[in-house]
């Protein structure tokens, strides 16, 4: 058997932050399910994103074991150029795993490094989504000038592109070119927990929204849709960082104007290990975001046998001809208001037959063991 191949993924933030959301997931599930075949080291900062303080009772500025992880927590005062550099040049490795595209010191400057010849390694990159039309949209102008820059300066030659679904790589041979080196795979689910039973009944409805409070997950738009519902009983629960303080309070005035039937709440923000078992207490996951790459709390949702109603713009598509929830066009709020009036109107067996289809359907999108299969063929 040959030896195990080293990766040395390059990444803002990793366990046991949260905040940043989904590409922290990305990274825990894939060193989690293939660390068996693969070595990984991470490189990452010492502290959650947007956060002032460091983690808790974690070694920094030194590889330490974080739950069967080798990691290097950098301290700000080390995240510069040089110290980055060095670090890489004396970490053996095989290749190096980039989880973002507009990182400074873990994209850009070490892209710049394989150019200069400073680093020699095979280079694999995940833009997790951030080549989407609508994620170019925000702070268009500056993201416009990076791919110009890049282009020009030959920074994205000799490397190997990882997207995750059909429109993702679509969009990075639109953005990139058609001849780039792509490998179409999946992103990794988090182990299933166990699915629990929830009573429904005809006329009521308890919904939640997990997710980063940022313009781009849409909760005003989500809080516009129900604000057209003028029947049932329906529970609307908040889950997620504040991250952006002046669209929070956009969503809340506007939540101020919601009919008396819906209940409009936020709970707070929650760890990954909270996320199953607080979605078993609703019937549904609302999530009509912007743009979505892979989307771990639709998928996590769907596992637990709970529909989600989401936008066309995620890879979770034909919901509605599988029973497992609604993906809509962000152009048609009436179908979503229509989605809405539909679920709470599901009595017991119809909710108890809609939960295992949604169950059904990602286990058949998601096929564990190939999309692992895959990783492998990818490193290797």
């Amino acid at each position: 058997m040959s030896a195990k191949k080293t990766i040395l993924i390059l990444c803002d933030w990793f366990l046991p932050g949260y905040l940043a959301g989904g590409p922290i997931q990305s990274i825990a599930t894939l060193t989690k399910q293939l660390g068996d075949a693969i070595d990984f080291k991470i490189i990452t900062t010492d502290r959650d994103f947007k956060s002032k303080k460091p983690y808790e009772n974690i070694a920094i500025n030194t590889w330490t074991n974080y739950d069967g992880r080798a990691v290097f927590y950098i301290s700000p005062e080390n995240m510069n150029s040089e110290f980055v550099l060095k670090l890489i040049q004396d970490t053996p490795h095989d290749i190096i795993y980039m989880n973002s595209l507009y990182s400074r010191l873990f994209t850009i400057f070490p892209l710049k490094w394989k150019l200069q010849k400073k680093i020699q390694s095979k280079i694999v990159l995940a833009p997790r989504g951030m080549l989407r039309d609508r994620a170019l949209a925000v702070k268009p102008l500056k993201k416009q000038l990076f791919l110009l820059y890049a282009h020009f300066t030959g920074l994205f030659q000799n490397i190997h592109w990882q997207s995750t679904s059909k429109q993702e790589s679509k969009e990075i041979k639109k953005r990139i070119g058609e001849n780039v080196h792509l490998t179409e795979v999946s992103n990794l689910p988090a182990n299933s927990c166990e699915v629990k039973l929830i009573e429904k009944q005809k006329g009521q409805l308890r919904l939640c929204f997990i997710a980063r409070i940022v313009d781009i997950k849409n909760l005003n738009f989500a809080i516009d849709v129900l604000k057209e519902v003028k029947y049932g009983n329906v529970i609307f629960d908040i889950y997620g960082p504040k991250e952006d303080e002046d669209y929070w309070l956009i969503c809340e005035n506007n939540a101020k104007l919601l009919p008396n039937n819906i209940s409009f709440n936020y709970k707070s923000v929650l760890k990954p290990e909270e996320i199953c078992s607080t979605m078993n207490q609703y019937h549904a996951l609302f999530l009509p975001t912007q743009t979505e790459n892979f989307g771990h709390v639709i998928v996590e949702a769907l596992k637990n046998g709970r529909l989600v109603v989401i936008s066309d713009q995620t890879p979770w598509r034909n919901l509605q001809n599988e029973y497992a929830g609604f993906d809509i066009s962000l152009d048609d709020k009436v179908k979503f208001i229509e989605a809405i009036g539909m679920l709470i109107n599901l009595n017991q067996s119809e909710f108890d037959a809609m939960s295992k289809t949604c169950i059904s359907y990602i286990n058949h999108q998601l096929n564990l063991e190939e999309i692992k299969a895959q990783y492998l063929k990818l490193f290797n």
